[in-house]
């Protein structure tokens, strides 16, 4: 147990220090006026206002009154230049600073991010930390610097003020680090009794928050509102609420009673201070300009090392936090370049390959072998979970094969660099995704100029979009959505399904690959549609998932998929034929579409 929690602080001080160093990759100066601010600061603020309350206080007892309003003068103007000084660097500096080591460190994390492997977003822990890392990484490594100052800063105040208390009265530094001593551990107590309280807390907060998001969350409230499940959260709620009062009264109760002990120890040591200290001025041994300096470093000292031990307890938390981001930022792809630039695809290839996710216990694709020729029209069908998405993500390198090889004119796809390979393909997905952006952005996937005006319009009517395109006002310069523009316009399913679709056609690649390409269209309208693509891209290669067998008649090949594995392989005409599963398949659709 004492091993692991040694290991444990040791990581969490690497971690901090891993911070520091990121920190100063992007904004070496930041540390360093944090340090100089942090130390100047500490040792200037002690020795200046210990030595003047102790001179002040002098030239009142010798009833000198010129001298005492010099040192009230002197006072006021070392506090004014301080507070200046505070304000140019904590508010004008550190704000530069600050907006700098943002911008460095989120370029650092968008540029990381391209480059994770596909199966980090189903791994939910490595996700969720992957979302913190954008969203908290550079104002927790602000916070990092800000309490690295505030640690430096009441160091070197307090290790300056014990050299100032030893040089007039050596016991009493003996007597000030023993109460200090005391008051951290209770510190201490504390902080472990509240993170203690915090994790046994934890899943109740969790539910509660759960409980917040179905009431208050758009997607719930029509099941809220035509069912019985606000009883049940109702119920659940009261529940949650009864568990944090039980947790509130046991974690109470210990405060309570240690925090009576430890404000009695506190309250004595500081009795037996003032008694000390007092002895001493009556009994000639000390001024009472030093009987002052003395007590104002004793509470110096006190509250000195109480934020001396919160701020390590601060920078542990930290390096817990910190961890998230070292592991998103250390992170090393599974999919690695090749050295080779990818040919355009004459032959694809899967040769006994085998698929199983990292969380699954069982292969998703068993032993497939099929060759897909140049110019092709390939339909992939199955029954859900038969395996065909994770085909397409094997083809477009998203994962690599548990076993087997897939090729490219009898070239592993291991050995080609990433970029130039995916750059054959062009890809709408089932979950395809449309940006707050105009249709010509969203069309061409990056920035538009007007010489790409004919293409964009070309790949839209290949798409079947221009109907629509021609009753909106701005025609191709139309904004998406209105994520940040109120005269965006909101395309019904099928609509944005086509710009997805365009999309595909205006990057001129050399293979076609659709998963359920139609999905959100009516019959006829994914009938005209797969004619059109087909039409369109009469020379390329083109690969497509769908549901609806109708469309399949269209293909040159059916790749027939049952539970993983490649079940049959022909034309509409041959597996009809053949009275298989996808015979069996196609009647039970075309029954269905009769009947209704």
């Amino acid at each position: 147990m004492k091993k692991n929690k040694e290991k444990k602080n040791k990581n969490t001080f690497a971690n901090c220090v891993f911070m520091l160093r990121q920190i100063w990759k992007y904004n070496p100066k930041f540390i360093i006026f944090t340090i100089l601010e942090g130390t100047v600061y500490g040792v200037c603020y002690s020795l200046t206002t210990v030595v003047l309350i102790k001179t002040l206080y002098d030239k009142l007892e010798s009833g000198d009154f010129k001298a005492t309003a010099l040192v009230v003068i002197l006072t006021l103007v070392i506090s004014s230049l301080a507070s200046l000084y505070s304000y140019l660097f904590g508010w004008a500096v550190k704000q530069w600073y600050r907006q700098k080591l943002h911008i460095g460190m989120h370029s650092a994390l968008y540029q990381k991010a391209m480059s994770l492997d596909l199966s980090c977003y189903d791994d939910p822990e490595f996700y969720n930390d992957f979302i913190w890392a954008i969203n908290e990484s550079d104002s927790r490594a602000s916070s990092i610097v800000e309490d690295l100052r505030i640690l430096i800063s009441n160091a070197a105040t307090t290790f300056t003020t014990l050299g100032l208390m030893f040089s007039v009265e050596p016991i009493a530094v003996i007597y000030s680090l023993a109460v200090a001593f005391v008051n951290t551990r209770s510190n201490l107590f504390f902080n472990k009794l509240w993170k203690t309280r915090s994790e046994e807390a934890q899943p109740n907060n969790r539910k509660m928050d759960y409980i917040t998001r179905a009431l208050t969350l758009p997607e719930y409230a029509k099941e809220i509102r035509t069912g019985y499940a606000y009883d049940l959260l109702k119920a659940e709620y009261a529940k949650t609420i009864e568990e944090d009062k039980r947790i509130s009264i046991k974690y109470g109760k210990k405060s309570l009673l240690w925090s009576n002990i430890f404000g009695a120890f506190q309250t004595v040591s500081e009795g037996a201070v003032y008694i000390y200290f007092a002895y001493r001025l009556f009994s000639g041994g000390i001024t009472l300009g030093e009987y002052a300096a003395m007590t104002t470093i004793f509470w110096r000292l006190f509250w000195g090392f109480t934020t001396i031990s919160r701020q390590f307890t601060k920078l542990s938390e930290h390096g817990l936090y910190a961890e998230k981001y070292r592991t998103f930022i250390e992170y090393e792809p599974k999919i690695k370049d090749g050295e080779k630039k990818a040919e355009k695809p004459e032959v694809i290839r899967f040769e006994d390959v085998s698929f199983r996710y990292p969380s699954n216990e069982e292969d998703t694709l068993h032993n497939v072998t099929f060759s897909i020729n140049k110019g092709e029209k390939v339909a992939i069908v199955g029954y859900n979970g038969a395996g065909k998405t994770t085909l397409i993500k094997l083809l477009l390198r998203l994962y690599d094969p548990t076993e087997g090889t897939v090729t490219v004119n009898g070239e592993d796809i291991k050995n080609f660099s990433v970029d130039s390979y995916r750059e054959n393909f062009g890809t709408v997905f089932q979950d395809f995704q449309i940006f707050a952006a105009t249709i010509a952005e969203n069309v061409v996937a990056g920035e538009y100029s007007p010489e790409m005006k004919e293409r964009v319009l070309k790949a839209l009517s290949d798409a079947t979009f221009e109907n629509k395109l021609e009753k909106l006002e701005k025609g191709i310069d139309t904004p998406l959505t209105r994520e940040f523009d109120d005269d965006g316009v909101n395309l019904s399913g099928g609509e944005t399904q086509k710009i997805a679709i365009a999309r595909v056609f205006a990057g001129e690649r050399e293979v076609i690959v659709m998963d359920e390409p139609s999905s959100a269209l009516d019959p006829m309208s994914e009938y005209e549609l797969n004619r059109t693509i087909m039409e369109s891209a009469k020379d390329k290669t083109v690969i497509f998932i769908s549901h609806r067998l109708s469309t399949t008649r269209m293909a040159n090949r059916i790749l027939m998929f049952a539970e993983g594995k490649l079940i049959e392989d022909g034309s509409h005409k041959e597996l009809m034929a053949l009275g298989g599963k996808y015979a069996e398949m196609f009647n039970m659709q075309a029954e269905k579409y009769n009947k209704s």
